[in-house]
């Protein structure tokens, strides 16, 4: 049902949500974590209610915003329901859980334990040009991260090998993140997953406090929803991470980690 960051700490709420151990049906099936392209919302809600159990957090703390593809940050205790932003940060005094929705983008997950802050990222082709993964560092540092400590995890996404685009897409990359088109690939592949954790790098995040868990979103029909893949009309993952406190977190018994 979902995946973890294997070096977070252990008391942390967090995950990357996949596509089993739901209810939902259809092209929604199973566990859809988004209402925005018509899935059932009871339906919705159950999956969240699931994923809440399993992962240690009651639904109602969960903070998310209208995602825009731009730089925009928002604080998850100050979140109304018209916030346009594309990442959410949280502290531990909160009691919140950020999260962030995709089905290709990319994910990534901060968090330093001892600032107690943390935050959820969404980072898509254009989020991605426009640097939101450094503009969410710059905002934890100002409220009192450290580069040195941050960790992050990047989670499953659109692959190099999946993630086929125009010219004028590619030529937006730096051309370490671009597979150029050949004979046999008529047209150019960028890397964003790369790109990314390149980008954290260069925000001063240390090269072992990186995570990558893996996943192709649109290569793995089994286990991800892809927009690129199957179009509108189908589920989303949820990334998410927080504080819970002993009000909102639920007791968890057992872990189902799924295989890659």
């Amino acid at each position: 049902m979902r995946q973890r960051a294997r070096q977070f700490p252990s008391g942390l709420c967090h995950g990357f949500s996949d596509r089993r151990g739901g209810v939902s049906e259809g092209r929604y099936a199973s566990l859809n974590l988004g209402a925005k392209w018509g899935d059932d919302p009871a339906h919705v809600r159950e999956n969240l209610r699931r994923l809440g159990e399993q992962a240690g957090f009651d639904p109602s703390a969960l903070r998310t915003a209208d995602q825009v593809h731009g730089i925009t940050i928002a604080d998850a205790s100050a979140l109304r329901e018209d916030t346009k932003a594309d990442a959410v940060f949280a502290t531990r005094e909160s009691g919140l859980v950020a999260g962030v929705r995709t089905a290709d983008c990319v994910p990534v997950l901060l968090v330093d334990e001892v600032a107690g802050i943390c935050a959820a990222v969404h980072s898509g082709w254009r989020g991605t040009v426009a640097n939101i993964v450094a503009e969410t560092v710059k905002e934890l540092s100002a409220r009192g991260a450290s580069c040195a400590r941050l960790l992050a995890a990047i989670g499953p996404c659109i692959s190099v090998e999946a993630f086929e685009v125009g010219p004028e897409v590619a030529d937006q990359f730096a051309d370490a993140f671009v597979w150029s088109a050949t004979a046999t690939r008529p047209r150019p592949h960028v890397d964003l997953r790369g790109c990314v954790r390149s980008q954290l790098l260069a925000s001063g995040l240390l090269a072992n406090n990186i995570e990558d868990v893996g996943g192709c979103t649109c290569l793995e029909r089994h286990a991800y929803f892809s927009y690129r893949r199957d179009g509108a009309g189908i589920g989303q993952q949820l990334s998410f991470i927080g504080f819970p406190t002993r009000d909102s977190a639920r007791v968890v018994t057992t872990v189902d980690e799924p295989g890659p």
